[in-house]
């Protein structure tokens, strides 16, 4: 794929080819929604959008994979069309690709150099929170500097990945770990290989059933350990709320797909459904959930220096709520057999609630509003 700065002009035939890979190799082991894609067969998935360019690759030949050139307005808007694309056909296998492709953001931003093992697809995953929300208001006041005495207690607690353990959803084959963590009373980064922490299996989760789940801990000592400043962490929080909401847009956007086609053949009543007001009213609503994300990602693509972490978790405060319910209509509007997991609506509502709770999830998301507001 072309190298970054990219052409506006070169931008959609990108995109088309992404489209393409999704449709020739990702479909082919996604078809089935009752059956999830295998650890072997997303790594070769994996090793294969590597080497299309999807995901980032040497450090040494920056081109425009997710999130490599995000000061590029048109390579940030790649990411963001490509997550939407892959995530409209698996978003187990996009919040997979988004989270390692942040981990290579921030490995090249911090400083850490990765060895060829990390570069390797899916081998290097990235956790934005700590063990628990966002912290309430407190990482907001660190984050300008204003950070109390109580604050850093919260803080300190927050990121204790030694006495909590930290929920880590990704792909099986993960090897290594990049997230803040306290370390001697400031805020760190820490590069923590599978072999340096602690880690316990969780039982299968609500939805992404490709992915793993597993309680995290790990010694503030362990590791390659960097301090933070106030800028890395706002652009990890900023880069993997866009990266939610695409993928949340993506869910949407084939949940869309399915409601109407069904609802086109589907007689009920001597009548297709989608005569059924009721229907109608539905598709509607699901059609203006998809709407209201892509207008606000639309107004959210822009280089990273010019965008607000608030902003962002406004975003997601305001919209995954509504993708969830859109999803839950998708299941409606195929009655009974869109409980069925061999149909795909199903699915698609596990996919999109499980999103919502990435990253903190959105209950704490107006404590952080709130005390970023008072210093704007």
């Amino acid at each position: 794929m072309a190298s970054s700065p990219l052409a506006a002009d070169d931008l959609q035939p990108l995109l088309d080819e992404v489209s393409r890979f999704c449709s020739a190799e990702m479909a082919l082991i996604t078809i089935r929604p009752e059956m999830p894609a295998s650890a072997e067969e997303i790594s070769k998935l994996s090793q294969s959008a590597f080497e299309f360019g999807i995901l980032p690759g040497d450090d040494q030949e920056p081109g425009v994979a997710l999130w490599e050139q995000p000061d590029d307005v048109n390579a940030i808007t790649f990411s963001i069309d490509a997550l939407k694309q892959i995530a409209s056909v698996n978003a187990g296998i996009a919040l997979a690709w988004h989270r390692n492709a942040l981990a290579r953001f921030l490995a090249q931003a911090i400083g850490f150099h990765l060895t060829e093992a990390q570069q390797a697809p899916l081998a290097v995953s990235a956790i934005s929170t700590g063990h628990h929300g966002l912290a309430r208001g407190s990482l907001a006041r660190w984050l300008h500097q204003r950070a109390s005495d109580c604050d850093q207690s919260m803080l300190a607690d927050w990121l204790d990945r030694n006495t909590h353990k930290t929920t880590v959803t990704a792909p099986p084959q993960w090897q290594d770990l990049i997230w803040p963590v306290w370390h001697k009373g400031i805020m760190s980064w820490q590069l923590l290989n599978r072999r340096e922490v602690a880690v316990a299996p969780c039982r299968p989760q609500h939805g992404l059933d490709e992915l793993d789940t597993w309680q995290v801990s790990a010694s503030p000592e362990a590791g390659a350990v960097i301090k933070a400043t106030p800028q890395q962490v706002s652009s990890m929080l900023i880069l993997d709320a866009l990266g939610l909401l695409a993928i949340a847009a993506g869910i949407n956007q084939h949940g869309e797909a399915l409601a109407r086609a069904f609802a086109s053949l589907r007689r009920q009543g001597g009548r297709i459904i989608n005569q059924h007001s009721a229907v109608q009213t539905m598709l509607a609503t699901i059609q203006q959930a998809q709407w209201e994300a892509e207008m606000t990602l639309n107004g959210l693509t822009r280089p990273l220096p010019g965008l607000s972490l608030k902003d962002l978790l406004m975003a997601r405060q305001q919209l995954h709520p509504k993708l969830c319910l859109a999803a839950n209509l998708v299941m409606q509007v195929h009655g009974g057999i869109g409980y069925m997991q061999d149909c795909g609506p199903e699915k698609l509502l596990r996919d999109q609630n499980m999103l919502r709770l990435q990253s903190g999830g959105i209950r704490e998301i107006p404590l952080f509003i709130h005390a970023w507001g008072r210093y704007r």
